[in-house]
């Protein structure tokens, strides 16, 4: 519920373009901040369910007909918040398989250029700030662009 008042309010306050207003989100969006504290609080307890509601949420928000704000709430929460960031970042770029991939570009591709450029900004951003599995996050990154499948050896 924590979630979805949070991602209403989001919506509510203009936080729906790609990137969530490019780390000044706290400010335009008034419980956002207030959804991160309370998420905080409720991970010593509850950090399993909400990796897994973050999770969920966030392949449900690339299908069609689903909220276009989704993911870029999900990234604002995840600047606001390293600990979250932390909870998700591994199993979230585990996900990220060839289907995953083509549904973030079928959700991404039509925006604006100064918009892909805020979310690209935000995610190096979310990146640096990963210290569990950053590693993991770059090898992934470079998997995608040069899968080995494409390395011809000389």
């Amino acid at each position: 519920r924590v979630l979805s008042c949070g991602l209403k309010d989001f919506c509510a306050h203009g936080g729906g373009d790609a990137g969530g207003g490019g780390g000044g989100g706290d400010k335009r969006v008034p419980k956002l901040a207030s959804v991160v504290g309370i998420l905080g609080h409720l991970a010593s307890r509850h950090g399993a369910s909400i990796k897994r509601e973050l999770l969920r949420m966030f392949h449900d928000g690339l299908n069609p007909g689903q909220h276009k704000a989704t993911v870029p709430f999900l990234l604002q929460l995840a600047l606001m918040s390293p600990p979250l960031l932390g909870t998700v970042a591994s199993e979230l770029v585990d996900s990220l398989k060839p289907p995953v991939l083509n549904q973030l570009h079928q959700r991404f591709s039509p925006l604006p250029r100064d918009e892909l450029d805020a979310t690209v900004a935000l995610l190096v951003r979310l990146i640096c700030q990963t210290a569990s599995g950053a590693y993991r996050t770059l090898q992934f990154l470079l998997d995608t662009a040069m899968p080995a499948s494409v390395i011809t050896p000389p």
